[in-house]
């Protein structure tokens, strides 16, 4: 009932304040083709091959001893944090998903990987955040710092809940020949671009629609439904500094909703992934307070 009476609310709002949601869905499918589709197709086609053509499975083999002590996972596992650290928000989600069913990886040791391995990349936290916010490529750099610790952090932290599958790999099937998992890693990619779009624009209708009807524009507010609006609404001071690091952190509903998406069909569960970006968050702030005299002020 409670669910009827909330989506009947959203329509009246939506007709009401038509004017502003339809100036936020023009603004949401700019921020698509200016950032998101430039920065995260190309990744996703590559990131797509690396699993695809077995390099994920060979790097596991090598890091398995180290990333299972420290981590809790598999190497092959390992490899999705990794890439998430170098693509930036969905990347590392949606390479857990490829591993998981491939069968690379069992679900327990999924969603484990699911809490720490989704992250910001360091285009996004140099570029925008650095460069953007705060005029300095250095603080974007200790940003960038902050967030993949932390992310480390919350994997070494959360690992004793996962069993990771010690000891070796499963017989897998031959890696794809190139040309076959070119083309199958573009129209996948292609295909769960169009859904972490989508979700990018519902989620500046939303922010538009609630900031309108609460007064709320803070940029944490901001920040905790959409990363990219928050972060660019804050100041160069040390405060900001703190809240910039917790926002990378939680990475924004529109984040976890774009990984849902690229989750779709795995059965993977998100509970520990939520846990994982709050921890995350609360890991980034403590840490950014803790150095930020002198870098911001």
């Amino acid at each position: 009932m409670w669910q009827g009476i909330f989506l009947s609310g959203s329509m009246v709002l939506l007709l009401v304040c038509s004017a502003a949601a339809a100036e936020a869905v023009r603004q949401g499918l700019l921020l698509c083709a200016r950032s998101v589709v430039p920065a995260l197709f190309p990744y996703f086609v590559v990131s797509g091959l690396f699993t695809s053509l077995g390099f994920a499975e060979s790097a596991g083999r090598r890091l398995a001893p180290v990333t299972e002590r420290l981590l809790g996972v598999g190497g092959a596992g390992a490899s999705a944090f990794f890439l998430g650290l170098l693509g930036g928000y969905p990347v590392g989600g949606r390479t857990v998903g490829q591993l998981y069913r491939t069968g690379r990886i069992e679900k327990d040791e999924a969603e484990h990987l699911l809490s720490f391995c989704n992250n910001a990349g360091p285009s996004f936290i140099l570029g925008v955040v650095g460069l953007g916010c705060f005029r300095s490529l250095r603080v974007g750099a200790i940003l960038y710092t902050i967030h993949a610790l932390s992310a480390g952090l919350v994997g070494m932290l959360l690992r004793g809940s996962c069993h990771s599958r010690r000891g070796g790999f499963h017989p897998q099937p031959p890696p794809e020949k190139i040309l076959p998992a070119f083309i199958r890693s573009v129209q996948e990619s292609a295909a769960a671009m169009l859904r972490v779009c989508g979700f990018v624009v519902f989620a500046l209708v939303a922010q538009t629609l609630l900031t309108d009807l609460t007064g709320l524009a803070h940029p944490a507010f901001l920040g905790f439904i959409e990363l990219t609006v928050g972060v660019t609404r804050l100041g160069s001071g040390k405060r900001d500094f703190v809240w910039a690091a917790a926002m990378l952190g939680w990475g924004g509903l529109s984040v976890h909703g774009q990984t849902a998406a690229v989750l779709s069909g795995t059965e993977l569960k998100m509970g520990r992934y939520f846990l994982g970006k709050a921890l995350q968050a609360v890991l980034s702030a403590a840490l950014a307070y803790v150095i930020g005299n002198g870098i911001a002020r």
